[in-house]
């Protein structure tokens, strides 16, 4: 599948959700998210428990903000009215992040890479890759540092251990983006003309029919919601 398939589907999804002004369409999009998280645990099941886990401070959020000044009382400080415009919100923002993270995480991010290559300007493409891959690389140097530190008999518990982690992980994500540098640079990372890649990713016609569907779907969600429809 062409990367650009499911981060099309990801961002209509979240757009949808958000144009629509409907509980059972935030409802349903979360239950097509919780369906790739069950039948397709690898990758989705992790996203779609971390956005689950956002909507908790998101709830409480809403019902702060929202639930106490309504027009109509109900149980000690919140409104009825003001709780169901909390719990509608909270439950559009979880909808959100769910089908946004689960679907997204569908998205290979080195072919992703490829198709966008040839199609944005390199220093971009270098800049979003760098960003997207920054926390798992990090992640990766840090247990190593962890690790020697461990075999050192240093201490990394505590305020102080984390400290003596920090600096380490700085340095060598510092040294990593130089050595990366000359690189890029001897190959012309940074002069004018198209880019070709080595082995491009497939994109077939049905795929692109499918993404321009879920464009015109998102349109569509949008004037029905301007007219009063949902």
């Amino acid at each position: 599948m062409n990367p650009l398939t499911p981060l099309t589907f990801a961002a209509c999804a979240v757009a949808v959700t958000l144009i629509a002004d409907s509980v059972w369409v935030s409802a349903g999009m979360l239950t097509v998210a919780a369906c790739l998280a069950l039948f397709y645990p690898t990758p989705s099941r992790r996203p779609f428990l971390v956005s689950l886990g956002m909507g908790g401070p998101a709830f409480i959020g809403f019902l702060l903000m929202y639930a106490p000044f309504g027009q109509h009382s109900g149980w000690f400080i919140f409104t009825t009215d003001g709780t169901r415009i909390a719990l509608e919100l909270g439950l559009k923002f979880m909808t959100a992040a769910a089908v946004g993270l689960t679907i997204g995480s569908f998205v290979h991010l080195d072919q992703l890479m490829r198709v966008l290559q040839t199609r944005l300007p390199a220093r971009l493409v270098y800049v979003l890759g760098s960003t997207f891959r920054l926390y798992p690389m990090a992640r990766a140097r840090l247990e190593t540092i962890k690790q020697v530190q461990i075999t050192r008999g240093v201490d990394v518990t505590g305020i102080r251990g984390t400290m003596l982690l920090i600096l380490p992980l700085i340095v060598g994500l510092v040294d990593d983006a130089a050595q990366r540098a000359r690189p890029l640079q001897r190959a012309g990372f940074g002069e004018a003309g198209p880019r070709t890649v080595l082995r491009p990713v497939g994109d077939r016609p049905a795929e692109r029919v499918l993404r321009l569907a879920a464009v015109a779907g998102v349109v569509a969600v949008g004037v029905c919601a301007g007219v009063g429809i949902i």
